[in-house]
């Protein structure tokens, strides 16, 4: 973030709609070029520039010295804070590639899945840390960790022998059959749904591989399935009858976890229930790909009958606080709460978009239309419009001016982060800005109603026909042959709505709407959009698919750990480029070796 040119008004014109940086510097008001720029283009730290000593006395600087000597403590405290956040989030964001430029042709990414109303579920229970696949980082997060204390817990009972098994391995290795009938009755007892006996499965694999890693966790979660003692002591069950609720008997954590499950919204909201027991899309995805592995171990027949794979849109109407109903533009509302749904940010994000656009252009006023047409109102980088850009009002171009466009591209890179917290501090490395933005955000909150319309996918474009023979690469997005048939249209046009979604394991296998994708959840993903396939299948499925042989327009390369398809000569795979690791096109040919060959009948 840091470096980059000055953008925004002369101090007068700042001045003149009193932003929080006016009132706090007021004493230095007269001190020039303390206001000459946009809030965090003017005062965004630089690491590389001297070190610590350095990023202090930048941190002081604008301030003047009426206030610098009153805020030098503060800062002291605040660069520890920083200090570990920029080891944890990274330094600002590079450039990917060749990325989107501004005015380029592009089809917005697909909505995700809902997220409203996870703040009123239960805290998270505290297990497994993040495993996502060119996601190593484990963000900071703005919520508060539960206090950990002494386990006061039993070894594994010696009565419940289980093998190993990996963790996230379903595909390979199934339920120990013990463990069945307990999920069985834990879901039937906390009235979970028909697939609440393989949801319990995947979280049990995924926290503690069955029982065969009871490690107490880097936050101090315990037993099979990873409590916290504080959550544990509100939601232990002694469903064994022995006295004692006991986590690390697999029967109590078991009907524990069914019975948090049902607390945070199971069976009408799985994926938000899922998110409640741990606050990470990855996780999500994880427990729902290996539920849908163990699903007919444990006697569920499938989970897209369950409902998983029907989505649904949140769409977010908002009203701002009585103060602010007139000061905030209809446009830049609308964009905000389209961003917010968009990208999981629910009604707290909505406010904190709006909360940057008022410190950083106030609302597009503060900034002159060349700032505008380089920075957007929300104040990004040109490395965060390269990586992130978002066509938010499905206009067929990124307008970096455009309310709706910086609104989306901001929720993409905070969603990215994958907390709201982490995801401001990696629009400005400082920890000051991320208190002041959510304090602007509280100033502006008011009320939000949220309702959810049927996800579909878009048809392709019109500006996406070719005349020849094979689709054409333009940017992330292909063209379609006009010689195509309709499903091969519109397995493109599937596949360009997720060009852009980074990969994540499972992602595309609970529902088809996904943060990201991995290999057979994209290519299942196509097949959907083409109306050739109901439900996400597996490499190993997908090995059996159709018909053997490569089709004329789809073809489908599968082994045991790797799936990737070729449609109307472009090859769409996860393999890693120059834009990054996920769902991408390909002009680059196929590589059969090792692959079983299959296509959809008749294609």
């Amino acid at each position: 973030m840091a470096g980059r040119p000055g953008v925004g008004l002369k101090m007068t014109r700042r001045a003149s709609w009193e932003s929080p940086r006016t009132r706090l510097a007021a004493a230095d008001a007269a001190r020039r070029g303390v206001l000459s720029r946009p809030n965090s283009a003017a005062i965004r730290p630089t690491p590389a520039e001297g070190g610590v000593r350095a990023r202090q006395r930048e941190f002081l600087a604008p301030l003047g010295p009426a206030l610098a000597g009153r805020a030098r403590l503060a800062s002291q405290l605040a660069l520890l804070v920083t200090g570990f956040l920029l080891l944890t989030a990274g330094s600002a964001i590079a450039a990917e590639g060749e990325g989107v430029k501004q005015g380029d042709a592009i089809v917005a990414p697909s909505l995700e899945s809902k997220a409203e109303g996870r703040t009123e579920r239960p805290a998270e229970t505290g297990g497994t840390t993040a495993r996502t696949e060119g996601e190593p980082e484990v963000e900071p997060s703005t919520a508060p960790s539960e206090p950990a204390t002494e386990s006061p817990s039993t070894p594994p009972s010696a009565s419940l022998l289980i093998p190993s098994v990996p963790s996230s391995s379903c595909a390979a290795s199934g339920v120990p059959p013990v463990l069945v009938p307990i999920y069985q009755r834990a879901a039937s007892a906390y009235a979970l749904g028909p697939q609440g006996p393989a949801i319990l499965a995947g979280i049990n694999a995924v926290e503690t591989a069955f029982g065969t890693n009871l490690n107490v966790s880097s936050a101090g979660a315990e037993g099979w399935m990873q409590f916290m003692p504080s959550t544990w002591a509100t939601y232990g069950v002694d469903a064994n009858g022995d006295g004692k609720a006991d986590p690390y008997n697999p029967e109590d954590a078991i009907f524990a976890a069914a019975s948090y499950l049902h607390a945070a919204g199971m069976p009408s909201d799985t994926y938000g229930a899922i998110f409640a027991y741990n606050h990470a899309d990855w996780y999500v995805a994880e427990v729902l790909a290996d539920a849908a592995c163990y699903a007919s171990e444990v006697g569920v027949e499938s989970l897209g009958g369950a409902g998983l794979l029907e989505p649904q849109l949140p769409v977010l109407e908002c009203e701002p606080a009585k103060s602010w109903r007139k000061r905030i533009p209809a446009a830049y509302m609308k964009a905000f709460e389209d961003a917010a749904g968009r990208y999981e940010l629910g009604r707290r994000g909505v406010w904190a978009l709006a909360a940057v656009a008022r410190l950083e252009s106030n609302f597009g006023r503060g900034m002159t239309k060349r700032e505008l047409r380089h920075a957007g109102p929300l104040g990004l980088e040109p490395s965060e419009w390269k990586r992130y850009a978002v066509d938010g009002d499905e206009d067929g171009r990124i307008r970096h001016a455009d309310p709706a466009d910086s609104a989306a591209t901001l929720a993409r890179l905070i969603w990215s982060r994958k907390s709201l917290g982490a995801g401001l501090f990696t629009h400005n490395h400082a920890e000051w800005y991320v208190h002041e933005v959510l304090q602007e955000a509280r100033e502006l909150r008011g009320k939000c109603t949220v309702s959810y319309v049927e996800w579909k996918i878009a048809p392709l474009p019109a500006g996406l026909e070719t005349a020849g023979p094979t689709a054409v690469l333009a940017g992330n997005l292909a063209s379609a042959p006009r010689s195509a048939p309709p499903a091969v249209k519109a397995a493109i046009a599937a596949a360009n709505s997720i060009s852009t979604t980074p990969y994540i394991w499972g992602g595309g296998h609970g529902s088809w709407i996904s943060p990201g994708y991995d290999c057979s959840g994209a290519v299942s993903f196509a097949l959907y959009g083409a109306g050739l396939l109901e439900r996400p299948l597996t490499s190993g499925e997908l090995e059996r698919y159709g018909e053997p042989g490569p089709g004329r327009w789809i073809t489908i390369y599968a082994s045991p750990t790797h799936t990737y398809a070729e449609i109307a000569g472009l090859r769409w795979d996860t393999v890693g480029d120059a834009s990054g690791t996920g769902p991408r096109w390909h002009v680059e040919p196929p590589y059969p070796e090792g692959f079983v060959v299959r296509h959809p009948t008749g294609y």
